[in-house]
């Protein structure tokens, strides 16, 4: 990735857009009451009789005042989903708290509609991982009956940054398949990403449609509309919608322990808008299915715990049967190689070293050693070396995990080295991932990529990718090293 392409989207401020999509309209207000901003189109939109530039400045209009009144208070980040009507045009509203501000989100809606059912199937949590997948394809088929759009996408994100598409449903007359694809990290940029932190869902009913301003009085600021669904949608988004034949789209998050694990993605190639009751409907299913998740993963973490638990009762075992490190290294590597997948394995304790199979060279240890110094935690993971360390001699062994600093004693530490040999093996990405700017005019200009073609690229560098689950490994495996450092980790010095 160029850095200035990944630089230009990080700094854009999605939240300060100063517009909104023209699906809705928009009241903003301060926490007194008085209104502040407007958008351009709420006149039209309402059939009002009033120039939105005589709301400005006033308290609420009794359409919405009726609607605040039946509302909880509310802190920041948090929203309430009501209804209201001006003469014979109900709307949905939806208030959210930005801190400073109250934001009023107004969708007209048919009066004759019905609410969608908030209910669903009930699933246990995922015992393994083949119930997990058959769960997501579940929802994924689910969202595509609700919402009718063509495709829906389970987008996961890795390690690294970037996506991968994990699990797909279409309707039966759409062609092509976005499976098992991967789209680099600058694809969705951080700072989109924390806007999805923030959000149940968020809509694009039309991704073409001109924005619609925001009014404000004075020389007001752009109300920060970070919580805000009807926030327009970035130029460069909207030209990577067209690029890939997406009209209208909706996304809803899957967050784990704080972070964006993985997107749910709805493309429609035509323009699509549902109500909100639709999106609360879908949005209801996915956080279903997000809190399964967040179960199943946590009674992984504590299988893993139990399972090295039992393993490394059996290392203790064979470190107390040889009663010192020197004799019981040939069985304890070997049960280090099994256990963490891996093809050598260096201990140092102190100042000596033991080591089996394809390891680092001694320059190679120190340069490693240099990198992982900076790891607050102690463990240090690399699946590229070449990329990670920059000084890197030339070396067979392209990954590595570390636990240093284990304190042994006064005098000594023990280091781990646990090493990968390279390993070629081909990624498809959803085009070409190292194209990012267009050139217009002689120019260099934010653009997203114009294909989406499955595209092959052949890694090499690289080792075997690490488990997500090898870091809570290490973690645990220094904590146990801790414990029995006291009588088993003995030399012959």
């Amino acid at each position: 990735m160029q850095d200035r392409f990944i630089e230009g989207c990080e700094q854009e401020q999605l939240h300060l857009s100063g517009a909104i999509q023209p699906h809705g309209a928009l009241v903003v207000s301060d926490l007194q009451g008085l209104v502040s901003h407007v958008s351009a189109n709420l006149a039209s939109l309402l059939a009002l009789d009033t120039r939105i530039e005589q709301l400005l400045d006033q308290p609420l209009p009794d359409f919405l005042e009726e609607v605040h009144n039946i509302a909880p208070p509310l802190n920041q980040g948090e929203r309430y989903i009501g209804q209201g009507n001006v003469g014979q045009q109900e709307f949905d509203v939806i208030i959210s708290h930005n801190g400073e501000q109250l934001i009023y989100e107004l969708y007209p809606v048919d009066a004759y509609a019905e609410p969608m059912p908030m209910g669903g199937e009930a699933f246990p949590v995922p015992e393994d991982r083949h119930a997990l997948e058959n769960q997501c394809q579940q929802l994924l088929v689910a969202l595509l009956a609700l919402s009718g759009f063509d495709r829906v996408h389970y987008y996961r994100f890795m390690p690294e940054g970037d996506g991968e598409v994990t699990a797909e449903a279409r309707q039966p007359e759409v062609t092509g398949s976005y499976l098992g694809l991967r789209f680099p990290a600058s694809d969705i940029p951080q700072v989109a990403r924390q806007l999805y932190l923030q959000n149940p869902w968020r809509s694009i009913p039309q991704a073409s449609a001109e924005p619609a301003a925001i009014v404000g009085r004075g020389q007001s600021s752009n109300p920060n509309l970070t919580w805000a669904d009807l926030r327009s949608v970035s130029p460069v988004h909207q030209e990577y919608m067209a690029n890939m034949g997406v009209g209208s789209a909706i996304s809803l998050p899957i967050t784990q322990a704080g972070e964006l694990d993985a997107l749910i993605s709805c493309h429609n190639a035509v323009p699509k808008q549902l109500t909100v009751s639709q999106l609360q409907a879908m949005s209801a299913l996915s956080e279903a299915f997000n809190l399964r998740l967040r179960d199943y993963k946590a009674r992984r973490r504590l299988q893993i715990y139990d399972g090295l638990q039992r393993q490394f009762d059996h290392a203790k075992a064979v470190l107390m049967r040889h009663g010192e490190l020197e004799s019981a290294w040939p069985e304890l590597s070997r049960w280090l190689m099994d256990t963490f997948s891996v093809d050598g394995v260096i201990l140092q304790v102190g100042s000596e070293c033991h080591q089996r199979g394809a390891v680092l060279s001694a320059s190679a240890v120190n340069v490693v050693a240099e990198a992982a110094r900076f790891e607050t935690s102690s463990v240090w993971i690399s699946d590229n070396l070449q990329r990670d360390c920059g000084d890197m001699p030339l070396s067979e062994i392209a990954g590595v995990a570390v636990v240093s600093d284990l304190p042994l004693d006064q005098y000594h530490n023990v280091n781990l080295y646990l090493c990968r040999l390279e390993y070629l093996y081909e990624v498809t990405w959803g085009g070409n991932p190292d194209k990012p700017i267009d050139y217009r005019d002689g120019n260099s200009a934010i653009a997203p990529r114009r294909s989406f073609e499955a595209w092959v690229e052949q890694r090499v560098g690289h080792s075997r990718p690490w488990f997500s689950s090898t870091r809570i490994y290490l973690l645990k495996l220094r904590a146990l090293l801790q414990q029995a450092k006291s009588f088993s980790w003995t030399t012959n010095e």
